[in-house]
């Protein structure tokens, strides 16, 4: 095989394996799994005497060997070089890492578990060739093992000093989510042993893991004029990196002057397209925008609660439309109170603007901490009230940390229309890629601000905000 460091930096799915799985002896397998994807092979697994792990080490040391790709044995840097592998896998507790790579030499490959953040640190400091991130989820191969959750992910793929993957109940689904937060390898054990057919398991995986790109839905109305709505919405969802997915709540006749005529869909089409989505290709992140009715606002707050499974930390943005950018109403009467009540209490964070704000909470103050505030402490979400509107172009957030102003400047353009769009919907895709709510915030109020400075002085009104002008791509 080539050098095993090469094959370790080119390494994207790692298979940690018992001797036996559902399909075979994992030392007959191997071949088949590597050309089927596997790119590194480790053998675990307790219920072995020491005589047959060693006779098992040796057999998939041989196959690994053959079919070029790195073998590596679990917790033993004994084993590791008694059946000739190419390296050992250590738990925080197996010991230091300059004693296994005294037994086994300079070129062997040495991992370390890790949670990651300062343990990533730690690893590569003590010579790890590589560090395992996780649990990301509980899984019954680390039992009483608490899950790190996605939120180690983003930050080690920003600045790990060493190669590292994400571990800890991965599967098919569940490798898109990790590889949207930013992980590009990751370590599968039961999705693969488990599985009749290994070697489709591992291309299935393999292609997901590969091709990943955050999916972030919109649930909004469609703008003819094309400025604001979905229209807005994908584009800002595409420049944010991700893979827009809609359900279209009602069509509208729309130009920059004002909305001429309304369509909404109906509550069932809309759930349905939320539905369907999800389990057919799944989501990342989620923003609403445009709900017509209460009782839309109700059947869109049930089919999401189905569409999030908790565990994978689904964030929710929801833009509290109240009205278009011309005044006109793109809310029925009680409308609002069906927000408050079914769908903001599910939201990580709701973003209205000044006037939305001031509706939401009942007071005429333009204080925008005040509001911010008032919305989080009443909701149970974050908040964030758009500037542009009041007497300060900052946005302000407001979270379970606190209050924190977001610098914004006031333009001397005309070309607003679709800013709060551009704005939440790029915060769901900057969310859904495991980017803190700071970090996101920070990124959708500069790219807002950058739509609205590379917007188009089209029609008689407000004109577009370009999320894809020069400017804003650069």
């Amino acid at each position: 095989m080539t050098d095993a460091r090469t094959a370790l930096a080119d390494a994207r799915l790692y298979l940690v394996a018992p001797a036996r799985i559902r399909a075979g002896r994992l030392a007959e397998l191997i071949p088949l799994l590597a050309d089927a994807g596997i790119d590194i092979v480790q053998l675990r697994d307790r219920s072995l005497s020491e005589a047959d792990l060693l006779a098992e080490g040796r057999a998939a040391a041989a196959a690994a060997q053959a079919a070029g790709i790195p073998f590596i044995v679990n917790d033993s840097p004994t084993l590791a070089r008694d059946c000739r592998a190419h390296g050992v896998h250590l738990g925080q507790d197996d010991g230091p890492i300059k004693d296994a790579r005294a037994l086994l030499g300079p070129d062997a490959i040495i991992g370390r578990s890790s949670r990651g953040g300062d343990m990533l640190a730690a690893a590569a400091a003590e010579g790890a060739s590589y560090a395992s991130l996780g649990p990301i989820w509980e899984t019954p191969t680390k039992p009483g093992r608490p899950a790190t959750g996605i939120a180690p992910l983003r930050p080690a793929a920003q600045a790990a000093p060493l190669p590292w993957f994400a571990i800890g109940g991965i599967d098919e689904d569940r490798v898109l989510r990790v590889a949207a937060c930013g992980a590009d390898r990751a370590v599968v054990v039961r999705a693969i042993c488990d599985a009749v057919d290994p070697a489709a398991a591992t291309r299935r995986i393999k292609a997901r893991l590969v091709a990943a790109k955050p999916r972030i839905m919109t649930v909004a109305g469609s703008d003819s004029g094309g400025g604001a709505g979905i229209q807005a919405d994908i584009k800002a969802i595409s420049q944010a990196g991700g893979f827009p997915l809609c359900a279209v709540t009602a069509l509208t006749a729309q130009t920059t002057r004002g909305v001429e005529g309304v369509l909404p869909a109906t509550e069932e089409l809309v759930a349905q397209q939320i539905e369907i989505v999800a389990a057919d290709i799944g989501v990342d992140g989620i923003k609403t925008g445009m709900l017509a009715s209460p009782s839309l606002v109700g059947a869109v707050a049930e089919a999401l609660r189905l569409a999030r499974r908790p565990e994978l930390e689904i964030p929710l943005v929801v833009d509290t439309v109240l009205r278009a950018e011309s005044g006109a109403c793109l809310m029925a009467r009680d409308g609002e109170e069906a927000l408050t009540r079914e769908l903001i209490p599910d939201a990580t964070v709701i973003t209205p603007n000044l006037m939305e704000a001031q509706a939401l909470t009942g007071s005429d103050s333009e204080d925008a901490a005040y509001l911010a505030q008032t919305l989080c402490d009443r909701h149970g979400c974050a908040a964030i009230v758009t500037g542009g509107h009041g007497p300060s172009a900052d946005d302000v957030l407001c979270d379970a940390v606190g209050v924190e102003r977001i610098p914004g400047v006031r333009l001397d353009r005309a070309t607003t229309h679709g800013a709060g769009c551009t704005h939440s919907s790029t915060l769901a895709a900057l969310l859904g890629r495991g980017l803190t709510l700071r970090e996101a915030a920070a990124g959708a109020k500069a790219v807002a601000t950058a739509a609205v400075r590379g917007g188009r002085p089209f029609g008689a009104g407000a004109g577009p905000v370009d999320v894809t002008s020069h400017e804003v791509a650069t």
